[in-house]
């Protein structure tokens, strides 16, 4: 039978809190003399915490994965991972050898028609550094011609 807090007499053989359990009968609460045997103490449970952030604070038994493993912190703020304040639980094996190149599938349907790109409508001249830049269908500007170079040669060869 289970007590709880309020409960003021205890048998032989019960159990308090689940935790404790009386020796004799006792009208104290546990851990109160030699009345009492502690069955189970408070435990801690790890938490996983996901991958590990340099940033992050962690407390002891926290599990993080970092580069394909798995760490546990031995102790509150066990510094950077991998450290002396982490304990590798998990590591990522190699690498398997490569398997046989399996067959090819069979060619899949052929898809419906995409929209047409965008043209070129207009040209916008700039006339100091002798670029013409397109003016797209979708509103975009184009990448710039750059002309200057194809003037300087018409020049030259026109002089001759």
């Amino acid at each position: 039978m289970q007590k709880s807090v309020g409960d003021t007499h205890f048998q032989g053989g019960e159990i308090f809190t689940r935790a404790w359990q009386a020796l004799r009968d006792t009208g104290r609460a546990p851990p109160h003399g030699d009345d009492w045997i502690c069955l189970a103490a408070a435990a801690s449970t790890p938490t996983i915490r996901g991958t590990y952030d340099a940033e992050a604070r962690y407390q002891h038994l926290d599990i993080v994965a970092q580069g394909g493993s798995s760490f546990i912190a031995r102790k509150n703020e066990p510094g950077a991972c991998p450290g002396p304040g982490w304990q590798l639980i998990a590591s990522a094996g190699r690498p398997g050898r490569t398997g046989p190149i399996g067959r090819t599938g069979e060619r899949g349907e052929k898809g419906d028609k995409g929209d047409p790109g965008p043209v070129i409508l207009d040209w916008e001249i700039d006339r100091a550094s002798y670029r013409a830049i397109p003016i797209m269908s979708d509103g975009t500007l184009g990448p710039p011609l750059a002309l200057r170079a194809l003037f300087e040669q018409f020049y030259q060869e026109s002089r001759g």
